[in-house]
């Protein structure tokens, strides 16, 4: 991140604090960069832990979002797993409950397309605690903005020797869904830095002086 930091001046970088107090192979922090024009909106940041971190900015006509960033450790680390899924679910309801427009990016390291079967035809098994943050999202209409018909092989977020899957996502929680332009993941030729393609999606703008009388717009 700090790479990254010194070469894109035109953004400003927010990270999570650095846990090391805990011995475990997941012990990376996360960040968020914000064009510096958006910067300035900022009103607050909040490192929930290493793991998970929440941004709010502030517009005109009271107009809040906040952005949570993480990264949820593998199920080697599940005890951490399951600490970090219990704190962003607790984070989510904290920002519909405050009135917040509200995203959380990151790395799950797991997978919705083979959840997506018991979600609809089995629910008894999708209210399971091992299912709880994908079964959380969907029942409480949070957007995935991956293709649905997305092809493993062209759309995957993570590759590893043969192994191609979609691990990292982007969701909006139900009010916010309505400004999503489009939606992309690069091809892995975009990215040589990494076994993870970026998820880009793009938001319409205007939604932030969206208490604009139609008078004076």
């Amino acid at each position: 991140m700090h790479f990254l930091s010194k070469r894109l001046s035109n953004y400003t970088v927010f990270s999570s604090v650095l846990d090391t107090s805990q011995h475990v192979r997941s012990s990376g922090g996360v960040s968020h960069f914000i064009e510096n024009s958006l910067a300035s909106h900022v009103h607050t940041y909040s490192s929930l832990s290493s793991r998970l971190l929440s941004v709010d900015l502030y517009f005109k006509g009271h107009v809040k979002l906040r952005i949570f960033v993480v990264y949820i450790p593998p199920t080697s680390d599940q005890s951490l797993r399951d600490e970090t899924i219990d704190l962003l679910i607790c984070a989510l309801l904290d920002a519909k409950r405050l009135g917040f427009h509200h995203a959380v990016c990151g790395d799950f390291n797991m997978h919705l397309d083979q959840f997506y079967p018991i979600f609809f035809n089995q629910p008894q098994i999708a209210s399971k605690r091992t299912h709880r943050l994908f079964n959380f999202l969907l029942s409480n209409g949070y957007i995935d903005f991956t293709p649905v018909n997305f092809s493993s092989a062209s759309l995957g977020t993570f590759h590893r020797a043969d192994i191609i899957s979609r691990i990292d996502y982007i969701w909006s929680c139900p009010l916010f869904k309505r400004f999503l332009l489009t939606s992309v993941i690069f091809d892995v030729s975009e990215v040589n830095f990494s076994d993870h393609n970026p998820v880009i999606t793009y938001y319409d703008c205007s939604f932030l002086s969206s208490s604009v009388k139609p008078a004076r717009a």
